[in-house]
C-alpha cells in the first residue's frame, strides 16, 4: 500500500501537462521581385553559357586553319630548299662542264670572267 500511495502522490504532484499544438511550416511565397530576379539571372546565366560554348568553338577552329597553314608553310619550305639545292647542282661547275660536253661545247679560260656580287 505505500507504493500505491506514493505513484498517487507523485501523479497529483506533476504538473498537468499542456499540449501545445505545432504550427505547419509553409513556405513563403516568392515575391514578384524575386521571381524577377531569378529570371533575369537564369537568362544572363543561359546567354553566357552560349557565348562561352561559341567562343570556344571560335578559338577550336582559328587553331585549327592556324596548324594546316603552318602545315602548308613546312611544306612550301622543304619544296623551297629542294628547289634550291637542285639548283646549287645544276648551277654547278662539274655539272655545267658535262652538260657542256654532251652537246660538243668547249670552255674558253681566257674569254671567263667571274662576276661576284
Amino acid at each position: 500500500m505505500v507504493s500505491n500511495a506514493a505513484r498517487k502522490y507523485e501523479e497529483a504532484k506533476r504538473p498537468t501537462q499542456v499540449i501545445r499544438s505545432v504550427p505547419v511550416n509553409r513556405p513563403v511565397r516568392w515575391s514578384r521581385f524575386e521571381r524577377l530576379l531569378m529570371v533575369v539571372g537564369g537568362a544572363i546565366t543561359l546567354l553566357l553559357i552560349i557565348t562561352l560554348l561559341s567562343t570556344k568553338i571560335a578559338i577550336n577552329t582559328r587553331q585549327r586553319n592556324l596548324q594546316d597553314l603552318q602545315a602548308k608553310v613546312t611544306q612550301v619550305k622543304n619544296s623551297n630548299a629542294s628547289d634550291q639545292q637542285e639548283i646549287a647542282d645544276l648551277t654547278s661547275q662539274s655539272n655545267l662542264k658535262n652538260i657542256a660536253k654532251k652537246y660538243g661545247l668547249s670552255d674558253k679560260n681566257s674569254n671567263v670572267r667571274n662576276v661576284n656580287k
